[in-house]
């Protein structure tokens, strides 16, 4: 055999090899292609309406509160999409919220580990956007959402009678825990920052308040179970500026739940006359002394002593 066809015969057998892990390699390419497509259009085929009912009657069996949508759609590759949801109490009743759009995900990792006690959402409302995560820690739910750019004027809007308006834009920040099931096992801290807050045409029992420009608002508060504690809530603005600290008795509907707040408020000497005469139906106090007072009754019949 001559030099030439011994270093041949290796090269022809090393083709033929490569040939070989080609040829298969293309065929893996193939399969997985098909695969590819045909868990895209089952994803796409799939009746995602009734999947996502089922998995809501399934989370929130036992929890106060009721969730409705206009419709859903699949979010590639691993949540859903949902569009014109409402949050109401179980009994009835104004909804508490009401979302343009909301996106649930859940980890990748779920997918494989068939572990669902965590999700990610996000979406839009009231003009703003909001995004935050849920978990299961035991026997609790834990979450976390943080809101910007929220219009006061639509999400306040069952706690002003018309025709008064709050008008404002606010962010916010909760972080929540409880068993899921009732209002009395919730825990957590609420910080809110506002800013060109104003009332117009706002009354309360029938007495028809200035119109104020509060400028900016800001407070935090916890939750423990059915009491909100108000740990400091301020507005500052030309027309006036105030502060209150104190509980709220949370209720259903929410304009039923009872109120016992300390406020100061200082309206300045050159206040709108409107203020001034509004000022003058305050609870008298003493010549030098700080304006404070109490609030009683219930946020939809509040009592200033």
């Amino acid at each position: 055999m001559t030099p030439d066809a011994v270093r041949a015969a290796p090269r022809g057998r090393l083709g033929a090899a490569a040939a070989y892990v080609s040829a298969r390699a293309r065929l893996f390419a193939y399969a997985a292609f098909a695969l590819l497509v045909f868990v895209i259009a089952l994803l796409r085929t799939l009746p995602h309406d009734l999947i996502a009912r089922r998995a809501l009657e399934v989370a929130l069996a036992a929890a106060p509160v009721e969730v409705a949508f206009r419709s859903v759609a699949f979010a590639f590759p691993n949540g859903y999409r949902f569009a014109d949801v409402r949050v109401s109490p179980v009994r009835g009743g104004e909804a508490l919220a009401s979302l343009s759009e909301l996106t649930v995900r859940m980890p990748l990792t779920a997918i494989v580990t068939f572990d669902f006690r965590q999700a990610a959402f996000a979406g839009r409302a009231y003009g703003g956007d909001f995004d935050g995560k849920v978990r299961l820690a035991g026997a609790r739910v834990v979450g976390a959402l943080d809101a910007r750019s929220v219009s006061l004027e639509p999400a306040l809007a069952p706690l002003v009678p018309p025709p008064g308006r709050l008008a404002g834009v606010a962010d916010l920040s909760l972080r929540l825990s409880g068993d899921g099931r009732t209002t009395q096992s919730a825990e957590g801290e609420i910080e809110l920052s506002a800013r060109d807050v104003a009332l117009d045409q706002v009354s309360v029992r029938g007495f028809r308040l200035p119109d104020l420009a509060l400028g900016t608002v800001a407070g935090s508060a916890q939750i423990f179970g059915a009491r909100l504690q108000l740990k400091e809530l301020r507005a500052a603005g030309n027309d006036l500026t105030f502060a209150a600290t104190g509980d709220v008795l949370l209720r259903e509907p929410v304009v039923q739940s009872v109120l016992n707040l300390r406020l100061t408020i200082d309206v300045p000497p050159d206040a709108q006359p409107a203020l001034r005469v509004a000022t003058a139906l305050l609870p008298k106090r003493a010549a030098g002394e700080t304006p404070s007072y109490t609030l009683k009754g219930t946020i939809g019949t509040p009592v200033l002593r």
